[in-house]
């Protein structure tokens, strides 16, 4: 499926670093709430509500270890895979980012009938 990328931060306004290290935020997209992640590897988003009790993961932590943790009951979630620990056995929704020469970019599926 084709995607639709949006830019999220723009290099020339925002600086060549606009989020800090091992920091989490939520993003607004269309009315859709995304939760940006910076960690050495560079920028993840993954959906910005916890599956277990529905908190902002955008209100939360990041580890050193890129998981970001949730504000009400530490639940932690891979910001590579999505993927929770394996006791908790759940997941949250990744999105592809691209950082390009300009800035920083994410990516939604496009539906046929977006074209």
């Amino acid at each position: 499926m084709a995607l639709r990328f949006y830019k999220i931060y723009d290099f020339s306004s925002h600086g060549l670093e606009p989020q800090e290290l091992n920091s989490v935020r939520t993003i607004d997209i269309e009315n859709k709430l995304i939760c940006l992640v910076r960690i050495p590897d560079g920028y993840f988003a993954i959906d910005d509500k916890c599956p277990h009790a529905g908190a902002r993961l955008g209100l939360g932590k990041c580890s050193p270890e890129g998981m970001v943790i949730c504000p009400i009951h530490r639940y932690q979630y891979d910001v590579k895979t999505g993927r929770g620990l394996p006791k908790q056995g759940d997941y949250v929704n990744t999105y592809p980012i691209e950082t390009r020469a300009d800035g920083v970019y994410i990516g939604f599926e496009k539906k046929w009938w977006q074209f």
